[in-house]
């Protein structure tokens, strides 16, 4: 990655500590200009995502593959400007965050 220095190829195991801090801190400063917004009509989640169907709601977690929960807009969820949008994901990552962590306690033990 040109900016400090990296090979893409580069695995985090292979990485130096200062590698790790000169990419952590490139991210962290990462500065973008905004120009301007759309209309509200225009102002939607972005689409696609995992399908509800391979969730199990009550937990976010993946009816695929065991320890994986999902939350936000990582899931297929639409939905209009207004509140909508940042509840689902409040309110998801809640249960995903709170089964995980049962999880990870039951793993332990």
């Amino acid at each position: 990655m040109g900016q400090i220095g990296l090979d893409p190829s580069t695995t985090y195991h292979h990485l130096k500590k200062k590698e790790v801090l000169d990419l952590a801190a490139m991210m962290k400063g990462f500065k973008m200009r905004v120009n301007g917004t759309l209309s509200i009509e225009k102002a939607f989640i972005t689409g696609g995502g995992v399908s509800l169907k391979e969730i199990v709601p009550n937990e976010m977690a993946s009816k695929l593959m065991d320890r994986l929960f999902f939350c936000g807009e990582i899931l297929d969820i639409h939905g209009y400007t207004g509140g909508f949008n940042i509840t689902a994901a409040f309110s998801t990552g809640f249960v995903a965050g709170l089964h995980a962590a049962q999880r990870a306690s039951e793993v332990k033990a």
